[in-house]
């Protein structure tokens, strides 16, 4: 068998660009199932990771899956908001830990970049992810805010530096104004979505909502244009000329506030960190009716069927890489049985010279057991390759 791996090397090589067709195309055609699997095993684990870190959501009874993509990535706004309250209870009964999350609002787009999600939390989801500034410090102060690494990144912008969130609707102009907030510190990257997006206080959501607002102080000195007539000396009332500050400082930080009962004031959604297996079940009781407004979801079970969509992708990618296969052999096959019947003079020679015809089916065996071999090694190349760029393309798309 020596002799004829050594005849079939000098065979293919003296028809290298035969040989080297062939490899390429089996080379392909195994490497593109192979490419799909490893891809897909890396989606899984880049989405499921998440979601297996995050033990409870709660969130406005709709669609589970639009609920886990909205806490989780910050993507899918779910179609209707909860309100304090719900976190409020979850702490109060001594269930666990409830972090808020607001996160209905995006930053203005730049040129080439779009506008980054919004979050309005609490330092407990810093502490949840285990995200630490490497510049900069947390937001403490209303108004102040943290960014993620690729956003900082993304939009060149530092510490110290000014970042203006954008309205939900430009032509309502009786609803929420765009807030300057200031930007207190780059977080270390976390390769998940925290570092595509922009971490506020969740007190500086609300105000960008509309619900707390400051404004210049009415007194005496006030001009006139901007105060109602009234008859009363004692009492000073002003009109709409008077706007909301579009920026929080330290001059009129003072000067903001709330309306209404913080416990009706609106979430998008609630990670729950039970404080234990006990509290875990007593929540998703809670929240189990069908009657409530609000919904418990366990992120591992909602991913899952999400998945499940995506593994019947790869059935189908898998039954069109068999395909392939398939007309490659049939093709492998073809080209053969052309190369026998063009090397038949050959075959008959080598005959003549006193081979078996066992040595020349050796040889023949040969020849393809290196093309097979030589295609099976390019194509683990190709795909080893392959999965570490996917993997970043994959972590991008993602986050």
């Amino acid at each position: 068998m020596q002799h004829a791996l050594f005849l079939a090397v000098r065979s293919l090589w003296w028809n290298r660009g035969r040989s080297l067709t062939i490899v390429f195309s089996m080379a392909i055609t195994l490497w593109l199932p192979m490419t799909v699997h490893l891809a897909l095993r890396q989606f899984q684990r880049e989405i499921a990771s998440r979601a297996a870190n995050t033990p409870l959501i709660l969130g406005a009874r709709g669609s589970r899956i639009d609920l886990a993509l909205h806490a989780l990535y910050f993507e899918a706004q779910p179609p209707s908001s909860i309100t304090m309250a719900a976190a409020e209870s979850v702490t109060d009964d001594d269930l666990g830990t409830a972090i808020p999350l607001h996160s209905r609002f995006r930053t203005q787009p730049q040129p080439g970049v779009d506008g980054v999600p919004i979050v309005g939390t609490t330092t407990e989801y810093f502490e949840f992810r285990n995200l630490i500034p490497a510049a900069g410090e947390l937001p403490t102060l209303l108004g102040d805010c943290v960014l993620g690494s690729d956003c900082a990144r993304r939009l060149g912008l530092n510490v110290g530096d000014r970042l203006l969130s954008a309205p939900r609707n430009a032509l309502n102009l009786a609803g929420d104004y765009p807030l300057q907030m200031t930007i207190t510190g780059i977080l270390q990257p976390s390769d998940s979505p925290d570092d595509a997006a922009v971490f506020t206080d969740i007190r500086t959501a609300w105000v960008i909502e509309g619900i707390g607002h400051g404004h210049q102080e009415l007194n005496e000195q006030t001009d006139p244009a901007l105060l109602l007539d009234d008859d009363s000396k004692n009492q000073i009332t002003a009109n709409m000329g008077v706007l909301p500050y579009l920026e929080i400082n330290d001059e009129n930080r003072d000067s903001f506030h709330f309306h209404g009962d913080v416990a009706t004031f609106p979430l998008t959604a609630i990670l729950v960190v039970p404080a234990s297996e006990k509290a875990r079940v007593q929540i998703l009781g809670r929240y189990s009716s069908d009657s409530t407004l609000t919904q418990c979801i366990q992120p591992p079970d909602v991913i899952a069927e999400l998945l499940s969509m995506v593994f019947r992708v790869e059935q189908l990618v898998r039954v069109c890489s068999i395909v392939a296969v398939l007309v490659t052999v049939l093709l492998l096959g073809l080209v053969l049985n052309l190369s026998l019947k063009l090397r038949a003079a050959e075959m008959q020679t080598m005959f003549r010279l006193g081979c078996s015809r066992l040595t020349i089916v050796r040889l023949q065996l040969a020849e393809v057991g290196v093309l097979l071999t030589a295609a099976t090694g390019l194509a683990l190349v190709a795909g080893s390759v392959t999965s570490m760029i996917a993997a970043d393309a994959i972590r991008q798309f993602l986050f």
